[in-house]
């Protein structure tokens, strides 16, 4: 990024350096400090020097920096601006060129946080940043101020006067990851106008960069491009308008439309529940089609596009929708990839549903619910990446190996993002990118919009998100601290009952052969329809469909035509409609007629003709029927193939033992006990509780007072402290002498000025002769500092 250097301040007389500020701090800024911070804490470190360095490792600074909104990290590009440094800068320098008074709430607040996390540090009037810090500055996604740039009334004149391609290629830099737009050799002269054309206007700057020339927008004009125009008397630290319901008061943090804002986010809970109950009902439809026909895996590992597409037809679901289930269900262990059978038939390395999953289906709906989203929340893979393509050929395939970085942290950056907006405002889906990107910034600018609106996209298939507002149950999983930890099943579980209806007893009997549950069945009659009808939309509202196919499922698991219409009359609201009676009379009175036993199996009827009109059809040779009496056929296929074919063909049996009562029989389905190897839990690492970080700060500061009573000069950097302290020097270009020891043990001490530290050694030059000196960063036994002197 471009940020305009002012001179630096000259530090003040007694200025204390970063360690020794650090050490001056309260046990309790310190614990706070470590709780943001926690990578700097495990293990605990040695000393408070040994704290400060890690405080100073880039990739320390690079994590903690990815945790700042955007006014947060605007704030800390202006102090860098300032030359914050190289010397304190006064707070009010800061304030006054981001144009906003120094008590100002959202500044302080950006301060306060910038402090907890040591990103700033020195006297409270003043801010400092360690070169570490100012060096990832200049690569971090954000432009400051700088003087003289339109803002006001100047903004909107010179806004006024841009051209439609101009506005165009302003809006094509503002909506990119950076605030940055390449003008390479293949720019046209259209492009090129447009960017004189902000130039010219105050708006934009073109510099050039070692790939090339490249736009880059002022502050102002970058914010309004992104945000549209603010109202009057805001700045670039007020959260947009589309944060709030309706009209805004500025620091005041209330808003109008509290009621309406109530009123959505009961409403988001009740859409939520009902997305939850639409989850469940194709998770279930799932599980049902791989106990049948388990899913096979492909040599590589995961699910090819084929089986998926089999899948999801087998299960009546959208192929589209398929991976995320497919994930979520293996996250949640109710499926998983091994041997099993199903009947006489055997699979290897497939998909199948665990044992678990038995158990899981008998639970209450919103501990189901409330499994999955947890599942979800914390599974590295992204189900919305399957089907693009890899790098050197081929796409992700569903169910393998996690590919990139854990999707579970864009998870929680996304859902934090609309967490923090209240529940009446609704930004619409064009501004979920922008809205994103307010609040996580650094993490928008490698990742892009594309897994925004996806996460978005699964959130709302799982009841956590609707249109682009929270509902409670996503507001309390980004609610969760480092030391609290993930909130729990029982934790969410009220959240979901809370949201939906309460259950209800009658139903309205349709003549177009449905049934409407106007809600959640009591679960005596969700298991009595669920075996009469069949789910035709579930929701908050079922509708269930009768068909022939339904009946004989009743019929043959003892329910009569009698008890079927009782259970009708009993509870619909609706006198039952003739044509569902005439359709239950009809399949009651075939139903039966034919007996299936096994020879492997036999076809009794008491109607002679009926038994030659089947062994004259096509069941008689798929099945091998043959006649052993007028009335009596046999075969060598089992009872239930035999049955399925039989009924393929319009006839209705039904199956019998050997006391001839009818039993009804079901397909064997796949269950698999052991979980995939390849996929085990990931056990993310446990964050200290505060008695142990208060512990360790005690321990630090009693090694410190240790060392100085023995007269430990402190010029000599060892371990993670010379690492640190050779980055800052790289940062900062100042001389140090690197002590290395070679393959015979013997040690030297070179005087370089870093360049860069990385790839496991120094470059640098000697100050001296300006010779280049690469040193070998494993050999390095300790690093001091110079005497500003020599």
């Amino acid at each position: 990024m471009s940020t305009s250097r002012t001179t630096p301040r000259h530090p003040t007389s007694g200025e204390p350096d970063f360690p020794a500020w650090l050490a001056g701090l309260s046990d309790d800024t310190l614990v706070r400090l470590c709780e943001l911070r926690a990578d700097v804490a495990s293990p605990p470190p040695a000393s408070l020097g040994v704290l400060a360095s890690r405080l100073r490792l880039p990739a320390s600074t690079a994590r903690a920096m990815g945790t700042l909104t955007w006014p947060e990290l605007l704030v800390l590009a202006t102090a860098a601006a300032l030359g914050a440094d190289s010397g304190p800068v006064p707070l009010g320098a800061v304030s006054g060129r981001l144009g906003v008074d120094h008590d100002e709430p959202a500044f302080r607040a950006a301060v306060d946080t910038l402090r907890d996390l040591a990103l700033f540090w020195g006297d409270p009037a003043h801010v400092r940043i360690v070169p570490v810090t100012g060096a990832a500055v200049e690569a971090a996604p954000v432009q400051a101020p700088l003087p003289g740039e339109p803002v006001g009334t100047d903004l909107d004149t010179a806004w006024s006067g841009l051209s439609e391609r101009a506005l165009g290629v302003l809006g094509a830099v503002a909506r990119g990851r950076t605030p940055v737009g390449a003008l390479g050799s293949g720019a046209s002269e259209t492009v090129r106008a447009a960017a004189s054309e902000l130039v010219d206007a105050g708006l934009a700057e073109v510099t050039g960069t070692a790939d090339g020339e490249v736009v880059v927008p002022r502050a102002h004009a970058l914010d309004r491009a992104r945000h549209g125009a603010r109202p009057s008397g805001s700045s670039l630290l007020d959260v947009p308008t589309w944060s709030a319901p309706g009209a805004s008061t500025r620091g005041s943090g209330t808003t109008t439309g509290t009621t309406t804002g109530t009123t959505v986010a009961d409403r988001a809970d009740a859409s939520g529940g009902v997305a939850a109950l639409d989850l469940l009902h194709r998770c279930d439809a799932v599980l049902a089609a791989l106990s049948l026909h388990p899913a096979a895996t492909l040599k590589a590992g995961g699910v090819g596009v084929r089986e998926l597409r089999r899948v999801a037809r087998a299960a009546g679901v959208d192929e589209h929708e398929l991976p995320l289930l497919l994930e979520v269900l293996a996250a949640a262990g109710l499926i998983a990839v091994g041997d099993t059978d199903v009947g006489d038939a055997g699979f290897d390395s497939v998909w199948a549903p665990t044992e678990s999953a038995d158990v899981w289906s008998a639970r209450d709906r919103a501990r189901r619910w409330a499994e999955l989203v947890l599942a979800w929340w914390s599974m590295p893979r992204a189900p919305w990446r399957v089907g693009s393509e890899i790098e050197g050929g081929g796409t992700v395939p569903a169910l393998g190996d996690p590919i990139g970085p854990p999707a579970s942290g864009g998870r929680h950056r996304v859902l934090r993002a609309l967490s923090e907006l209240d529940p009446g405002s609704e930004p619409g889906d064009d501004l979920l990118p922008e809205v994103v990107r307010w609040f996580s910034p650094v993490w928008f600018s490698r990742a892009g919009s594309r897994p925004c609106t996806q996460t978005v996209s699964e959130a709302k298939r799982l009841g956590l998100v609707v249109g682009t507002t929270a509902t409670t149950a996503a507001r309390l999983l980004t609610s969760g601290t480092p030391t609290a930890g993930l909130p729990s099943v029982d934790d969410l579980e009220p959240v979901l009952t809370a949201a939906l209806p309460e259950p209800v007893s009658e139903v309205i009997v349709q003549a177009d052969l449905t049934i409407l549950a106007p809600g959640p069945l009591v679960p005596e009659l969700a298991a009595d329809f669920a075996l009469l009808a069949d789910v035709e939309s579930a929701g908050a509202a079922t509708t269930y469909r009768v068909t022939e196919k339904s009946l004989r499922r009743a019929l043959d698991s003892g329910r009569t035509a009698a008890g079927i219409r009782d259970l009708l009359a009993r509870t619909s609201i609706t006198p039952v409609p003739q044509s569902l009676d005439y359709l239950i009379e009809d399949v009651a009175r075939r139903h039966g007629r034919l007996r299936v036993g096994a020879a492997l199996s036999f076809i009794r009827c008491d109607d002679p003709s009926l038994v030659a009109q089947v062994l004259g059809s096509p069941v008689a040779e798929s099945c091998a029927l043959r006649s052993v009496a007028p009335t009596v056929l046999i075969s060598q296929a089992r009872p239930l193939d035999l049955v399925e074919a039989l009924r393929e063909h319009g006839y209705a049996p039904v199956v019998e033992d050997t006391s001839g009562t009818v039993v009804a029989l079901t397909r064997p389905v796949a269950r698999i006990s052991a979980t995939s190897p390849g996929r085990a839990p990931r056990v993310p690492t446990r964050a200290a509780t505060p008695a142990e970080l208060r512990a360790a700060i005690t321990a630090m500061r009693s090694a410190d007072r240790v060392r100085s009573a023995r007269g430990g000069s402190g010029s000599g950097y060892t371990g993670e402290s010379a690492i640190a302290r050779l980055h800052e020097a790289a940062g900062s270009g100042t001389a140090v002498t690197v002590s290395v020891v070679d393959a015979q043990g013997r040690s030297t001490s070179r005087l370089i000025i870093p360049a860069s530290v990385a790839g496991g050694r120094i470059e640098g030059v000697e100050p001296d002769s300006a010779e280049a000196v690469t040193l070998p960063l494993h050999r390095v036994i300790s690093v001091s500092d110079v005497d500003p002197t020599r």
